[in-house]
Order: structure tokens, then C-alpha cells, then sequence
């Protein structure tokens, strides 16, 4: 019942805009990252997370390919969007195309007031997951946040807040703005 609502919540949603904090735990270096900026997604496979910190970083796809700037190496990593994941269950959810019943089996782990807590475990090939989480508003069905743990055991979380739906995001968004004096790695052409 929660995976129907949430899902067509989803299948419901053309574009929205929101901000979003981002933590990773990486095992190996006993570090915590901590990232922070705005995404703006419309559909079908377009999105772009903006970066405030770190400064100028942007994750960008534009229907086609995928592209990530790293503003310390002023370098542009270009590649086709099939390429850019190892699985294309987090890639169809990312932009749009997925389906929680085909694509997982979801099981409600917990709950509190505000939210459920979604495991989620990947059909078939996993791109090296091994396990998502996903919070979801109890009253909008809306994603709250995203916990991915690797095969390495590394664990990402991504918070959203403040989320727009419906706002109109135009395509011009998803457009690369090369910045100055930045070089392009072309990967899987």
C-alpha cells in the first residue's frame, strides 16, 4: 500500500526543484563528507545537483549523457548515461523511469510520526548496492531522504527539504555551461 502511494506520488511528479545535504561515511578513510546544494529534476532523465559546498561542483544530465564537474581539477567528466551507472536500477530512479514493484522489493523497515523508512533491495543486478533506505512523508508520499550502502560499506545519505513540485523548471536548466578554461574527459564513447 505505502510502495502504490509512493509510487504514484512518483509517476505524478514532471519536475521539481529542492535542496538537498548530503553525507558520506567512507569506511576505508574513517572519514565523514559533507556536501550540501540545490537539485532541480524534470522528467524524462534530466536532472542537475548544484553544489554550494563544494563550491562550483555540479552533477549534470541532460537527457543524454551525464556530466560531473570537479572544480578543483577544472575538468568536466562527460559520459553517454547508460554508461554512468553500474546498475540501471539507480539510474531509471534517477531520472524518472523506475518502477518500485519491478524494481525492488520493498519492505517497511520502521516508522516514526513524520515518515516511513522503505528498505529497498534491487531485482536483479544491484550496481554494487547493498542496501537503500528511503524516508517517505507519511502526508505526501514525497522522497525525505536516500541512504545507500556500498559493497565497500561506505554509506551515502541524501536529505531533501524544502521540495517544489510542479514549478515549471524549463530545459534551459539541463543545458551544460562549460565553465572558463574547463577540459571535457569524454568516457564510454
Amino acid at each position: 500500500m505505502i510502495v502504490d502511494s509512493v509510487q504514484k506520488n512518483y509517476d505524478a511528479t514532471i519536475d521539481f526543484v529542492a535542496d538537498f545535504r548530503q553525507e558520506t561515511e567512507v569506511k576505508t578513510l574513517n572519514r565523514n563528507l559533507k556536501a550540501s546544494g540545490k537539485l532541480s529534476f524534470k522528467r524524462p532523465g534530466k536532472m542537475l545537483w548544484r553544489y554550494d559546498e563544494p563550491k562550483g561542483q555540479f552533477v549534470l544530465a541532460d537527457g543524454k549523457y551525464l556530466y560531473f564537474f570537479q572544480p578543483e581539477q577544472n575538468q568536466i567528466i562527460k559520459s553517454p548515461l547508460q554508461n554512468a551507472f553500474r546498475s540501471d536500477i539507480p539510474l531509471s530512479f534517477l531520472l524518472g523511469i523506475g518502477n518500485l514493484k519491478k524494481d525492488f522489493n520493498a519492505a517497511l523497515k520502521s516508522s516514526d510520526e513524520n515518515q516511513f523508512i522503505l528498505r529497498l533491495e534491487p531485482k536483479g543486478e544491484a550496481g554494487g548496492f547493498s542496501e537503500i533506505l528511503a524516508g517517505v512523508s507519511k502526508n505526501s508520499y514525497d522522497i525525505l531522504s536516500i541512504s545507500v550502502r556500498d559493497a565497500a560499506a561506505n554509506l551515502t545519505t541524501i536529505r531533501f527539504s524544502g521540495m517544489r513540485k510542479g514549478t515549471g523548471v524549463k530545459d534551459s536548466v539541463f543545458t551544460l555551461q562549460i565553465p572558463n578554461g574547463a577540459d571535457i574527459v569524454e568516457l564510454g564513447q
